[in-house]
């Protein structure tokens, strides 16, 4: 199976994906004539730098002046009176609405309402679409992440002054591997992050795979480390991930990942503190939190507050729970994660739009998990119980891994 994957140690953009592409093979003229199919102006420019050493290719998208502010419906019509082919088409309008949704979660519109600002500029679109049409002329099959650097610090927008991962990235990037170096500039950008969510199904070490093409793909910064994106073509090894250099894989399906549990025990503290905190620990890039009951010294009741986290968070973790707790100290130990290999997809319903993330067992679907907030947002604006939406989009899911070729369910697991 032909696999693609992006090794985001400096972040991941539009147009660094777009370089890593054209740097592991693809023609650039059959790129540009493949984008020209949508009928709008722009200028696309490739050339060859030096990153801190490393040679990458830097591509560079430019529209005309006096851009139109455009909403997804526009963005769809530019799509679908191309002249790409249907799949081209079908990802690069998933991805639009994974955007939308986005943006309209951050400012409280719904997803037809957004203006896009950024992402609606001819650069993004060509970014975006071209990127869909990389993968698809270079016969990519299965897509992988390493965590990403997401940088830090805050960032100049449309919307003003953001906190950098901005929103809208930390949306499309929920259930992914983030952290930071400490670099105070944005590294991974909505564009970068829409496109890397759509296709990756997992985030972890480099997998199992005999290496084709290596290419990077340059981004505008100069940094302290080389500021490109790595991509790694080749064919996967069907036993996927390895489990560690001491460990034997539990189940060749399985993906696995380090984390580290940061644990304290507390029975002395206002139990509405906790709330607070568990939104606070995952909105910093917390992968788990929860709490759990214990009788402590002279039969007191308590609770095990647990972090689970990155290895490169406990530090901060640490900190935090020292910091917003009555607790005096902290424990950590290291825990091996075992992930089925898993997506997120946009499913159109009759209620609107929602996300749902698919589990894979296999050459088989083990789970279907409709994504809440989205789930919740519709059945409110329609007036519909949730359980119906959860079901509506449950279906739509279903179909649209059927589309690819994927037939019915692990025996035994409910869509």
């Amino acid at each position: 199976m032909k696999a693609a994957y992006f090794h985001c140690f400096s972040g991941v953009s539009g147009d660094m994906i777009l370089g890593a592409l054209i740097d592991c093979g693809l023609d650039p003229a059959d790129l540009l004539g493949d984008l020209r199919g949508l009928g709008i102006g722009f200028r696309l420019t490739e050339e060859k730098v030096l990153k801190r050493g490393i040679r990458a290719t830097r591509v560079r998208v430019s529209g005309e002046d006096g851009e139109p502010r455009r909403r997804l419906a526009d963005i769809q019509g530019i799509i679908n009176g191309s002249a790409l082919s249907p799949e081209v088409k079908g990802k690069s309008l998933e991805i639009f609405s994974n955007l939308a949704l986005a943006e309209a979660k951050i400012h409280g519109v719904t997803p037809e309402e957004v203006h896009f600002h950024e992402v609606g500029a001819v650069d993004a679109i060509v970014d975006i679409v071209g990127a869909v049409i990389g993968l698809d002329r270079l016969g990519v099959e299965e897509v992988w992440a390493s965590p990403v650097n997401t940088g830090e610090g805050f960032v100049k927008t449309a919307h003003g002054i953001l906190p950098v991962p901005a929103p809208a990235t930390l949306e499309l990037f929920r259930g992914a591997l983030l952290y930071s170096s400490g670099i105070e500039r944005e590294l991974a950008t909505p564009t970068g992050a829409a496109i890397l969510s759509a296709y990756a199904r997992g985030y972890g070490s480099l997998p199992r795979m005999r290496i084709g093409r290596v290419g990077y793909g340059a981004g505008e910064l100069n940094l302290p480390i080389p500021n490109v994106l790595r991509l790694i073509m080749g064919e996967k090894d069907p036993g996927g991930y390895p489990s560690g250099p001491n460990q034997e894989p539990v189940n060749a399906n399985l993906l696995t990942e380090e984390a580290v549990m940061v644990e304290t025990n507390i029975d002395d503290m206002n139990p509405e503190l906790y709330d607070y905190l568990f939104g606070k620990f995952l909105r910093e890039g917390a992968m788990d939190v929860f709490l759990k009951p214990i009788q402590m010294k002279k039969n007191r009741p308590a609770v095990t507050l647990s972090v689970l986290c990155a290895p490169e968070k406990v530090e901060h973790f640490c900190a935090q729970i020292l910091a917003e707790t009555t607790s005096l100290g902290v424990r950590t130990y290291r825990v091996a994660k075992y992930l089925v290999p898993h997506e997120i997809v946009t499913c159109e319903t009759e209620a609107g739009t929602a996300r749902a993330k698919i589990g894979f067992q296999g050459d088989q679907i083990g789970n279907i998990a409709p994504e809440y907030e989205d789930c919740r947002r519709l059945a409110e604006e329609k007036g519909l119980p949730l359980k119906a939406i959860y079901d509506l989009v449950r279906q739509a899911a279903l179909d649209v891994i059927r589309s690819r070729g994927i037939n019915g369910l692990v025996k035994g697991k409910k869509g």
